[in-house]
């Protein structure tokens, strides 16, 4: 029996590893295609941009947008306008999750249930949280504050085959420019 739980545990070992493992190659090459999109928009955009407005766009819409621009280079009888900024508007993945754990403790401290908790906006949330923190320093039957495990975020991750198989596009050229960079890099790395 003994022997089974020690294999047992040098699986989850194992597993544990190769997944963290491949997340962290995935990310880098979700950032190395996000780098070659935001490049081939700068180069081509037909309006005027700077990097910084697409600094949280993700490799999805960096592509459309690509796509979109391709378009526009090819007929010119269509206006030349940027594109819509809020469109792809970064989400604070950090200030959602904080505020969900701020959620969690008051369910916890029996101030409401879950579902009526969800339901209140930010910004009695974080009033029923402060008040919570004083009750916790004077009152020691109040729950504890959990210890929760540190904030990382993964970002969104896509493989060229989920882009091409997701979206069927009959634009080539944005294709035919990471196929490029994707050769070039591989020639680099080889070296």
């Amino acid at each position: 029996m003994q022997l089974q739980l020690e294999k047992v545990r040098h699986l989850e070992d194992f597993a544990r590893d190769l997944c963290k493992f491949k997340s962290e190659k995935v990310t880098r090459v979700d950032l190395a295609l996000r780098e070659d999109l935001l490049e081939h928009i700068m180069v081509h955009k037909p309006y005027t941009a700077t990097r910084a407005q697409f600094k949280n766009w993700s490799a999805d819409d960096l592509q459309e947008e690509v796509e979109r621009i391709h378009v526009l280079l090819k007929n010119p009888a269509l206006k030349a306008t940027p594109p819509n900024w809020k469109r792809a508007k970064f989400v604070d993945l950090v200030q959602t999750l904080k505020i969900k754990r701020m959620k969690e403790e008051p369910v916890a401290a029996q101030y409401g249930t879950s579902r009526q908790i969800a339901r209140w906006s930010e910004s009695k949330v974080v009033d029923t949280y402060k008040r919570l923190e004083k009750l916790r320093r004077t009152d020691p039957n109040v729950p504890r504050k959990p210890d929760y495990p540190p904030i990382t975020i993964a970002l969104k991750t896509t493989t060229p085959q989920q882009t091409q198989t997701s979206k069927r596009s009959s634009i080539a050229m944005p294709t035919i420019f990471l196929d490029q960079r994707k050769r070039q890099r591989e020639m680099e790395e080889e070296d």
